[in-house]
């Protein structure tokens, strides 16, 4: 009996995409949005990591405490307070744990964490493209260096936070999220669409009454679309930029430490006017409220951008000395 013919057999890792471990960081991040591969995810996530730790965690911030005293049971440490134990005693009898001790003790100062991230359209490589009448390579595009400081922010501040809400936004805002609801891998795979509505972001937060929470209210904003309607009429266009300035003081007068972090990597569409602002007319704008921004136009300047944002953002606004006339 003859055998037919025999069949070739291919490696079943053959058609298997091969990770990046290496280069740079923009390129790795396109790379797993296109390939979800651990390896990638990995290596990605560990930069970023280091770039939060070494230019957000320890220069500039060190989450404050709160002095108080307290009463204790005595256990060798701090001061018997007479009053407090004779207190004890008269309630609860002659025992040990009537006597009672008076410490200084320091509770830590709760952090609240919001990161608005642009999800839309603008930031994306295709729209770039199209608007420029040119290719603009994806490495290149402002929505890659938003999901690389978002991961810096959230393996460096985002671990000493009480509490982190992640707020994506295009035509609708979604969330807050924590951690757990919107993972690494999920933030990495958002594609960006529609308009870039940061107001709507913005009133996510107010009719949380975020603002008002007890603590340090940390708000980052990682952008750079301008926040108009897409109706070509110039009021309605108006009333969504103002609205986001008025949230924004609203948060401010609050306690509220807001930054804003453009990443404008084409200067070309920088001066393009819609409604009352163009992008860096926007950004200018946000500043003159006491909101601290910094711009970012490439990779390479990225960290020292989180970095003097960061350090912007912690001081607080700059304000002019008054002038006294002699």
């Amino acid at each position: 009996m003859f055998k037919g013919l025999r069949k070739e057999k291919h490696d079943k890792h053959e058609n298997v995409y091969e990770p990046i471990i290496e280069g740079d960081l923009a390129s790795r991040c396109v790379s797993y949005m296109e390939h979800s591969h651990d390896i990638t995810f990995n290596a990605l996530i560990r930069d970023c990591s280091s770039i939060g730790n070494r230019y957000l965690r320890s220069n500039f911030y060190i989450p404050p405490s709160i002095g108080r005293t307290a009463y204790m049971s005595y256990s060798g440490n701090g001061t018997i307070s007479m009053g407090r134990t004779l207190q004890e005693i008269c309630t609860h009898g002659r025992r040990l744990d009537s006597i009672t001790t008076r410490v200084h003790v320091k509770d830590k100062h709760r952090t609240n964490l919001a990161i608005l991230i642009d999800n839309s359209a603008q930031m994306t490589a295709n729209w770039q493209s199209d608007k420029l009448g040119q290719i603009v390579k994806p490495e290149k595009a402002p929505q890659i260096l938003v999901k690389i400081a978002s991961l810096a922010i959230l393996e460096s501040l985002g671990r000493d936070a009480d509490e982190i809400g992640i707020i994506p936004f295009g035509d609708d805002a979604q969330g807050p999220y924590n951690k757990w609801q919107l993972t690494q891998k999920d933030l990495l795979k958002l594609k960006g669409g529609g308009l870039s509505r940061l107001d709507y972001g913005l009133a996510r937060l107010l009719q949380l009454e975020w603002e008002r929470k007890p603590g340090n209210r940390l708000l980052f904003m990682l952008g750079g679309g301008l926040p108009y309607t897409g109706t070509n009429v110039l009021i309605d266009d108006m009333e969504v930029q103002v609205n986001v300035l008025y949230y924004l003081n609203r948060m401010i007068r609050e306690g509220v430490k807001a930054t804003y972090i453009p990443f404008f990597t084409n200067n070309e569409l920088l001066d393009e006017r819609v409604g009352a602002f163009s992008p860096r007319g926007f950004a200018n704008k946000m500043r003159q409220i006491g909101v601290s921004v910094s711009e970012i136009d490439s990779e390479s300047t990225l960290p020292m951008g989180l970095r003097n944002n960061f350090r912007d953002m912690m001081i607080g606004p700059k304000k002019a000395m008054p002038i006294f006339e002699i």
